[in-house]
């Protein structure tokens, strides 16, 4: 949803996939592919997800570090609100869509009756 609002900017595509899936453990290469960006675009900016909380490391895998939303974080938490927000005016779009879709079906079948 943020992807919608805010462009397909890498940074973007990687805060809407962690906050989407929030309970998900990722590695690194794991959140370049699913976010749809290059390996060498995350490390260019992983540092500031690291320093301004964004991501957290939950455990290893052998040498493999796992990292998942930092939903402790209150600028998350404000974005995962916010993308809740988004997610009801496309609802409440859709809702409008589907009455005057209704109507404009129903006047049909007067016109026919």
């Amino acid at each position: 949803m943020l992807v919608e609002v805010f462009g397909v900017y890498p940074q973007v595509k990687v805060v809407d996939l962690l906050l989407t899936h929030q309970n998900i453990e990722y590695t690194k290469e794991e959140i370049a592919e699913c976010a749809e960006i290059s390996i060498d675009t995350l490390y260019n900016f992983w540092g500031r997800l690291e320093k301004y909380g964004i991501v957290k490391p939950t455990r290893k895998v052998g040498e493999t570090q796992l990292y998942t939303a930092n939903m402790g974080c209150e600028a998350m938490r404000a974005l995962k609100s916010f993308q809740y927000e988004l997610a009801e005016i496309k609802i409440e779009e859709q809702r409008g869509f589907e009455q005057v879709v209704s109507r404009s079906e129903r006047k049909k079948e007067a016109v026919i009756a």
